[in-house]
This record gives structure tokens, sequence and C-alpha cells, in this order.
């Protein structure tokens, strides 16, 4: 199969910010036209090659994809199932005994 030709413009960048650890930066955006500490120096036009994929792996990586998110939906779930129970024994085991009258708490 033929290698399609993406083309990406590159914008880079001058952080201008006193808090930046980076102080050039490469975005795929102008970040300079709605950030103040963003400096556009230049742009770049690249191509990147990029093999099309055949239908069945489109298919197989949907599915992985979707078994990935299934997994992490259960564990969600699992988490929050979990602090329920605990809540539930923490109740459970709350010792209520009615207070003798005559009884002095201290």
């Amino acid at each position: 199969m033929e290698a399609l030709q993406i083309p990406v413009t590159l914008y880079i960048h001058l952080n201008n910010s006193q808090f930046a650890t980076e102080k050039y930066l490469v975005t795929t955006c102008d970040m300079s036209r709605g950030l103040k500490d963003y400096i556009l120096l230049e742009t770049r036009q690249i191509i990147v090659p990029f093999t099309e994929p055949e239908p069945f792996d489109l298919i197989e990586r949907q599915v992985s994809s979707l078994r990935d998110k299934k997994a992490e939906i259960q564990h969600q779930a699992d988490t929050a199932v979990t602090a329920i129970d605990d809540q539930i024994q923490q109740l459970l085991c709350i010792d209520h005994t009615p207070v003798d009258e005559d009884e002095i708490p201290y």
C-alpha cells in the first residue's frame, strides 16, 4: 500500500513567561494569537509519511480501544463499589446502646 503524504505546519514559539521551564515550544497551532507569553518565531511546513492501515487492522484497533475503555470503566466501578462497601461496614460497626439515665458518662 502506498504511503500517504500528510502536510503539517509547525509553529515555533518563544515562551516568555518567567515560570516556563522550556523556553522554546513547537506546536501545531499559533499560541501567540491567544496567549501573551508566547512569541511566534517562525513556521515550518513538514510532510509526514503515513501508511494507511488495512480495514482489518482498523477494526482490530477499535476493538482493542473499546476493551481498554471497558477495563477502565470496570476498574472505576470496582473502586466506587469498594468505597461504598467500606462506608456500609463503618456504619454497621457503630454500636448504639441506650444510655442508662442513672449512669454518669464521665
